[in-house]
């Protein structure tokens, strides 16, 4: 399996932690070259915890 479609794994699964899914959503955003001033908003998480 590759690392995208684990991380969309994680990003959909109702059995993960709501952080684990969120992680995976930002990673997600970020490869697709979304800015992180958006991904922070979308992910309804401070600019500082995307950088992370």
């Amino acid at each position: 399996m590759d690392q995208q479609a684990e991380l969309r794994g994680l990003a959909n699964s109702p059995d993960v932690a709501a952080t684990v899914g969120t992680r995976a959503r930002i990673v997600l955003w970020h490869a697709e070259g979304r800015l992180k001033k958006h991904i922070a908003v979308l992910a309804g998480v401070s600019r500082p915890t995307v950088d992370r």
